[in-house]
């Protein structure tokens, strides 16, 4: 012994064994075919949001307008919307198809998390039931049905974990080939920080895991070899975030202006951080999942024919805590940063923590029993969110579907007078942004309508969305033959818009209230005869 505290574990060589290696496949396919199928089923149905509005007005960018508006804007999502720009010069603008890559991406992410845990546990059943609960845990199947960058940063976070243990293992066992894997752990953690900049935390995470082991491992020289390889593939890393960072250092407080100005330590947060953040608003899932963790974690250390587990929860555990620690933090010493959806990167490790509460017994049929019944009971927690999370009223954005609909309707309906223009007025429940979202992510519905109050484009200003013309003033022309006025109900909208169209002759055609949206249409004056 090194220390005077207890060995728990047995040798870095007999936990890293190569007794998974030929394993076959099969398993980690099918729980990845599993998770992208809960994921994407409904994706078809589910309304819009908010987060997919901005991703469908950046992906219709060029590319070089991407690299204008991430200096200004969503610097941090500029690496998932340059994909989605690549992905949409293949297939035509769907929602679903928005989404499909969240989905498939979950399926990988799926797969890989079988791989890993059967590295570190040892347990083909463990394996299979990280996989399959991973698939299942509400964080997941909403990162799945988002055309967002979420489902990249858990995927990426997986494959960064497995590049990490198969270096360090070769690291350690002095075997070929370990310099390539920790350019590999460099490369993959840069793509995970430039497909969601807080990912870089699980590097962070990995350091501690090393320094972990340095503390109790007997190989104390090979340990510390894979501590100077990590360390040299972390400030490669980190060297190339940096790009990224100076770009994006001053557009949190404009982004973020919703999060508030103050993070207070608080029940609301508590539940934020072990609810929402990866149970949805299951609070009972909450409890069950986190006792299966702590019986997981215990029977880790208390078990002598589960201790080769110990390297599993090295892995994990700072990986779940460390970046919620060090975000809430700055949040609070600094600036508000915090939000459940953040740190969704952490999810596939606390599915493997619950899978090993799971999967305690060390008898092959009984294990199996556990994993069915475990899983099942997962599961069956997780589908009433899983259900909500594709009803139309789950978003911000649910009502959006319903006024796309109707506006299709009534333009194919209404007498073909000419020209269309649209007005956009203010986004329910979003009084300073405007029904451009609505168009966005339903173009359309909108097509061939003149954007009337435009004065310019976000492509061209470098902003996600346009500028436009000040409320009180008529825009200098209004070349239609009718206006389509698209927004909420405010102090000022849509009274103030009308009373300009009336006092230019202009008269209200047809109006219709959808929840918190009104869409009312406006045709001209006839002329006074003699003109």
């Amino acid at each position: 012994m090194t220390s005077g505290r207890p060995q728990y574990r047995c040798s870095v060589q007999e936990q890293w064994t190569s007794r998974t290696a030929g394993r076959p496949v099969l398993s980690s396919v099918v729980v990845g075919l599993v998770a992208a199928v809960v994921s994407f089923l409904g994706a078809w149905n589910s309304p819009a949001g908010v987060d997919e509005a901005a991703t469908m007005s950046a992906a219709r960018r060029s590319l070089p307008e991407l690299w204008h508006m991430a200096h200004n804007v969503d610097g941090v999502h500029s690496t998932y919307y340059a994909l989605m720009h690549l992905w949409f010069g293949l297939v035509p603008y769907d929602l679903a198809l928005l989404r499909l890559p969240s989905a498939v991406v979950i399926g990988v992410g799926a797969g890989l998390l079988v791989v890993l845990a059967r590295r570190i546990t040892g347990s083909s059943h463990a394996a299979v039931a990280a996989g399959l609960v991973f698939a299942v845990l509400p964080r997941t199947t909403s990162a799945g049905l988002q055309g967002r960058s979420y489902a990249f940063s858990m995927m990426l976070a997986i494959a960064l974990a497995l590049v990490f243990v198969l270096a360090a293992d070769r690291t350690i066992h002095r075997r070929a080939g370990a310099w390539a894997l920790w350019l590999g752990y460099a490369v993959v953690a840069l793509l995970g920080s430039y497909m969601f900049l807080y990912s870089a935390l699980l590097v962070v995470a990995q350091g501690v895991t090393i320094l972990i082991w340095l503390g109790t491992r007997r190989q104390q020289g090979a340990v510390r070899r894979a501590f100077v390889s990590w360390l040299v593939a972390a400030a490669v890393a980190g060297a190339g975030v940096v790009p990224l960072v100076l770009m994006t250092s001053g557009q949190a407080s404009k982004q973020l202006y919703w999060i508030g100005t103050k993070l207070e330590l608080n029940a609301r947060l508590a539940n934020s951080v072990l609810v929402q953040q990866n149970f949805g608003d299951s609070t009972r899932m909450a409890y069950v999942c986190g006792a299966l963790m702590l019986v997981g974690l215990v029977t880790a250390f208390a078990v002598p024919s589960l201790r080769t587990r110990i390297v599993a929860v090295e892995i994990a555990l700072p990986a779940v805590v460390l970046p919620i620690v060090a975000v809430i933090a700055v949040s609070v010493l600094v600036q508000p940063l915090y939000n459940s959806r953040y740190l969704t990167f952490t999810t596939p490790f606390v599915a493997l923590l619950i899978a090993m509460g799971i999967t305690v017994f060390r008898w092959r049929v009984v294990s199996l029993v556990a994993v069915v019944v475990g899983v099942a009971l997962v599961a069956a927690l997780a589908a009433p969110t899983w259900v909500q999370q594709r009803q139309a009223l789950h978003k911000s954005g649910s009502h959006w579907a319903a006024t796309v609909d109707y506006i299709t309707r009534e333009r194919a309906a209404l007498p073909d007078v000419g020209a269309d223009g649209v007005w956009y007025g203010p986004l329910p429940g979003h009084p300073i942004r405007t029904t451009e979202y609505v168009a966005s992510s339903y173009p359309d519905a909108f097509a061939g309508m003149k954007d009337l109050t435009l004065v310019r484009s976000g492509a061209s200003i470098g902003e996600l969305w346009a500028e436009r013309t000040p409320l009180h003033r008529l825009p200098s022309t209004v070349e239609v033959d009718r206006i389509w006025y698209v927004g909420g109900l405010t102090s000022k909208q849509p009274t103030t818009m009308r009373r300009l169209l009336e006092a230019n002759r202009w008269h209200e055609e047809t109006r219709k209230q959808i929840q918190g949206f009104y869409v009312i249409t406006f045709e001209r004056d006839p002329r006074p005869h003699g003109h």
